[in-house]
């Protein structure tokens, strides 16, 4: 009983521990991604109008740093959400715990602060860009530092994570192999049931093999037991 009960107290402790690791996992892999999207995204160029205002045009440049986030942010959804799910089936399976919860709450999370990051951290890296361009003149040809104007693009992770998570499990419960949870006892098989009808009942012996007594054979003679109370046992 007291094993019983360390092991019910555990298990709570054990889903923190493993959901706050996958959460730390997810945020120090935004803030790396916003040093790849600092890296990688191209600059625009544009006409400065004094005060911080930039003319851009519509060029491709413009809009091409924002999709940069998005594709790098959703492919870190798809990428995060398969990992965080077959991480966890070989922990739950391991001390037979259903860990999909836990992990789920905290990988959304970990998902939301990580896009966070990684559009702070990018912007926070051109800092230099965006100070010369601010203290440019108006007219003057600048570069612009890197901006996300369409702040819709951050759910684009959490969402991809969901997604991915949802489908991997939706697959474990079309196998029925679910990380976790036990398996329904197998039933009992069909001649073992009825063997155990027969005992019940009282019809059925094992020496018969299961089989009720087959009737006498038409004709053969029947023993009749005598009663010693009767007519002949008076009369001796």
């Amino acid at each position: 009983m007291t094993e019983q009960n360390r092991a019910d107290g555990a298990a709570p402790l054990r889903q923190l521990a493993v959901g706050a690791c996958v959460f730390g996992a997810l945020v120090l892999l935004g803030a790396l991604l916003g040093l790849v999207w600092w890296q990688f995204a191209p600059r625009a160029e544009g006409t400065a109008l004094g005060d911080g205002q930039v003319f851009t045009g519509t060029t491709e440049d413009v809009f091409a740093g924002e999709g940069y986030f998005v594709v790098m942010t959703a492919l870190a959804g798809l990428a995060t959400g398969y990992a965080a799910y077959m991480v966890q089936f070989p922990l739950a399976r391991r001390r037979l715990q259903d860990l999909r919860l836990a992990v789920l709450v905290a990988g959304f999370l970990g998902a939301v602060a990580g896009a966070l990051l990684t559009w702070r951290v990018g912007v926070a890296l051109d800092g230099g860009v965006h100070a010369a361009v601010g203290a440019a003149e108006s007219g003057a040809t600048v570069v612009t530092g890197l901006h996300l104007d369409a702040t819709a693009f951050l759910v684009a992770w959490p969402f991809v994570f969901v997604l991915q998570y949802g489908l991997l499990d939706a697959v474990s419960i079309v196998r029925r192999d679910l990380p976790g949870v036990p398996p329904p006892p197998p039933a009992p098989p069909e001649g073992a049931a009825e063997g155990a009808v027969g005992q019940e009942g009282g019809d059925r012996t094992p020496q018969d093999g299961g089989r009720p007594p087959a009737p006498p054979a038409r004709g053969a003679p029947v023993a009749v037991e005598r009663d010693p109370s009767g007519p002949e046992g008076t009369g001796r």
